[in-house]
Order: C-alpha cells, then sequence, then structure tokens
C-alpha cells in the first residue's frame, strides 16, 4: 500500500466559504457564516474518527476529506436545523451521517468509473489499491448506520437506509445503460433523484424531523436541489473548467448523462457519432475529441438551454418548498446557498 505523504494542494474551497465571498454580508451574517463553518470543519475530525482498528481504512478516506470540497450535506442539515429553531447538538451526528455516505458514494463511484482525479487530486484508489478504497467506503458506510442507530430513532436510520439503497438502485440503473445510444431522459432522470438527489433529500428531511416540523418540505427541497445540481453538474462534464475532475469522463465511460441525451433526442448525428464510438465497446479512449465533434452538431445549444432550463425549474420547486418555512437569518442564508451552488454550477 501507498503510504507517501498526500501531496500537497490548496483544498477546494467549502460552500460556506465560497458563500462568505460571494454575497454582500453584515457583520452579523458573516458572524453566523463563521459559526456554521467552524460546526462544519469540526466534522470532518467525526468523520474519519474510530472508522475502527484497522488504520488502512482510513487512509483513503482521509485522502479525499484533505482534499477540501463544498460539505454542501452537512452544512444544508446545520443551516435548516438552525432555520428552525433547532440547536446544532440535535443534528450534528446526522450532518456527520451525511458526509460519511457521500465520502463512500464518491470512494466507490471512483473506483467503479475508473476516475483518475478528484478534488484537483489523484483518486485514492489509485494512490492506494481499488480493494483498499472500496473498504474504506464500506467502512464509511457502516459507521454512518451505527451512529444514526445509536440515536435510538428508528424513523431516521430506516429513511437512511432506504437511501443508501436508492444510492446503490441508482448506480445499477446506470450501469444497465452504460455503452448504449438511448435518449430516455426519464430514465437518466431517474437515476438522478436516486444517485444524487436522495441523499440531499435525507440531509433536509433529517433537519426537519429533529426538528419537528416542515419535514416534508424539505424532503421535497432536498430532492429538488439534488436533481438541479445533477443535471447543472452534467453540464459540467462537457462545460465546466477547473472543476478538480476529467473532463467528458461520462463519455469516457460510455455513459450519456442528461446533456447527451438531450442532445441525441435532437440530433441524428450525434446519435451517429455516438453509435460508432460506442460499437467497439469498452471506454473511449480520446473522449475529448468525441465530445468537441458532439458540441459542434447544429443542435447542441438547444439541448443546452434545454437542460440548463430544466436545472433552473427544479431550482425554482426546491426554492418554493423552502419559502415555507418561517422567516429568519438563517432560511435566508440557506436559500443564499442554495443560489450561489447552482450559479456556481451553471
Amino acid at each position: 500500500m501507498d503510504r507517501s505523504p498526500v501531496t500537497p494542494v490548496v483544498p477546494a474551497p467549502s460552500a460556506a466559504q465560497e458563500l462568505g465571498r460571494k454575497i454582500q454580508l453584515g457583520l452579523e451574517t458573516k458572524r453566523l457564516i463563521a459559526q456554521i463553518e467552524k460546526e462544519v470543519e469540526d466534522l470532518d475530525w467525526q468523520v474519519t474518527d474510530q472508522l475502527g482498528t484497522v488504520p488502512r481504512l482510513a487512509g483513503p478516506a482521509i485522502h479525499l476529506l484533505s482534499a477540501g470540497g463544498k460539505r454542501v450535506r452537512p452544512l444544508l442539515v446545520c443551516l435548516l436545523a438552525r432555520a428552525l429553531g433547532t440547536p446544532f447538538e440535535r443534528v450534528a451526528p446526522c450532518a456527520v451521517a451525511a458526509e460519511l455516505v457521500h465520502t463512500a458514494t464518491l470512494l466507490h463511484d471512483d473506483v467503479l468509473d475508473g476516475a483518475t482525479t478528484r478534488r484537483g487530486r489523484i483518486t485514492a484508489h489509485l494512490k492506494y489499491d481499488a480493494h483498499t478504497a472500496i473498504l474504506s467506503g464500506d467502512a464509511l458506510l457502516a459507521k454512518a448506520i451505527v451512529d444514526m442507530a445509536e440515536l435510538r430513532d428508528p424513523e431516521v436510520l430506516q429513511r437512511l437506509g432506504q437511501t443508501v439503497r436508492e444510492l446503490v438502485e441508482g448506480e445499477c440503473l446506470q450501469a444497465d445503460l452504460s455503452g448504449k445510444v438511448h435518449a430516455d431522459l426519464d430514465t437518466v432522470i431517474e437515476i438522478a433523484r436516486r444517485k444524487t438527489a436522495s441523499l440531499f433529500a435525507w440531509s433536509a428531511w433529517v433537519a426537519g424531523y429533529r426538528a419537528g416540523r416542515h419535514a416534508d418540505d424539505l424532503f421535497k427541497f432536498g430532492n429538488h436541489l439534488g436533481i438541479a445540481f445533477q443535471l447543472l453538474d452534467d453540464v459540467l462534464d462537457w462545460e465546466g473548467k477547473d472543476t478538480g475532475k476529467d473532463l467528458y469522463q461520462d463519455l469516457h465511460e460510455t455513459k450519456l448523462n442528461s446533456l447527451a441525451v438531450a442532445l441525441v433526442q435532437r440530433s441524428r448525428r450525434a446519435q451517429a457519432l455516438l453509435e460508432e464510438s460506442f460499437r467497439g465497446g469498452g471506454c473511449i479512449p480520446d473522449p475529448a475529441a468525441l465530445g468537441e465533434q458532439l458540441r459542434a452538431c447544429d443542435e447542441y445549444p438547444e439541448a443546452l438551454r434545454f437542460i440548463r432550463g430544466e436545472a433552473m425549474r427544479h431550482s425554482s420547486f426546491a426554492l418554493a418548498h423552502l419559502d415555507a418555512l418561517p422567516a429568519s437569518e438563517w432560511k435566508d442564508l440557506a436559500r443564499h446557498l442554495t443560489d450561489n451552488l447552482l450559479r456556481r454550477m451553471s
């Protein structure tokens, strides 16, 4: 196993840090953001604490977490709980669980996808090995389940279990479509709901549930936010710069994301290009060349506008459900976080 020091890189900024830079803030609001940022930073230590008696399991998780990241899910738990008057201590284990599960899915996904970079550094399965990365992800999932069981609230544990099941089912649905040129946007959206939105939905729901109110509104908020997030992430796979991930990764893996499907629905040339490229099976050796050919299709701008429009539609639905919460500075921060997150990705 590679035990060399982590390559020094500047950690990716968290969503709270980006929020503090992007909007005009009064002194009190800055204080609130600093308070939440400190709480979320403290969660990082808890995420990798007590992973078990085998030090090897912590390596991939620490490697990934030390690269930074947005920490959107635990930040949402904290902000939404505060918006409902719930103290941080009541939701802190849930915020940790959200980041545990998310980190586990990243470790697993990078192995399944053969990804080489994540958050600007080499992926954990390449630094260590695939076996270790998978087991580290399993250990994170196990810790999340144990932590939620210790709350002695069956509803929280059951809903988290359902969320993990949806994450797995979404991955299987995506695998079924891998290597196929298709125009099934409904299934691609359903994959986004399961693979991405389900954990956003649980993170928002648990804040409302632990507060004793608005749990259903927050579940719907998280669901629509997660779908919007994934649609814009699909756009970034083709259009993004400085994301810390390889461009055209979905094409490399012969997966059609929502933008690719929207283009296939509109362009026979795009369909023909993809069918020719996918014919041999296996990964696409030069996905950038294929991606540039697809972007040159006359119908590409229309497909791009459509997916961005769908993302904004789900964003509007999300904010409508957030508006059901009582007015507060914390609710305003949650709205700013949502707006800033989606604006950054678009």
